[in-house]
């Protein structure tokens, strides 16, 4: 399921267009244009506030050896992903490989794995 679609039709097209006023969201399919919210919403409760946090890239370099092999910070939400949050702070480390924050997803997309 994309992250973003057209609010309109429904389709994953999309295009940034900037704007003197801040950048708007183009659907290719239909041409509706919306201004793309300034704040950051979790796409589950569509809350603010989101807190960024690392998550390490992982693969198998060696047939059962799991490597990080780099970094991305993903935004959580503080009311959805709140137990995930508080034993990333607690253990003063990243979110784990496999986590899928809930400010990315739907609500409808299926259930994630606690950590």
């Amino acid at each position: 399921m994309p992250l973003l679609s057209c609010p309109d039709c429904g389709g994953d097209d999309l295009r940034v267009e900037h704007r003197a006023d801040g950048p708007y969201i183009v659907c290719v399919t239909c041409a509706v244009v919306w201004r793309r919210d300034a704040e950051r919403r979790c796409a589950t409760c569509g809350g603010g506030g989101l807190v960024s946090r690392p998550r390490p890239l992982v693969q198998y370099s060696r047939e059962t050896q799991l490597s990080i092999v780099g970094w991305v910070d993903l935004d959580c939400c503080p009311v959805c992903d709140a137990s995930a949050l508080a034993k990333s702070v607690r253990a003063g480390g990243p979110l784990p490989p496999d986590y899928e924050p809930a400010a990315r997803r739907r609500a409808d997309s299926g259930p994630n794995e606690q950590p």
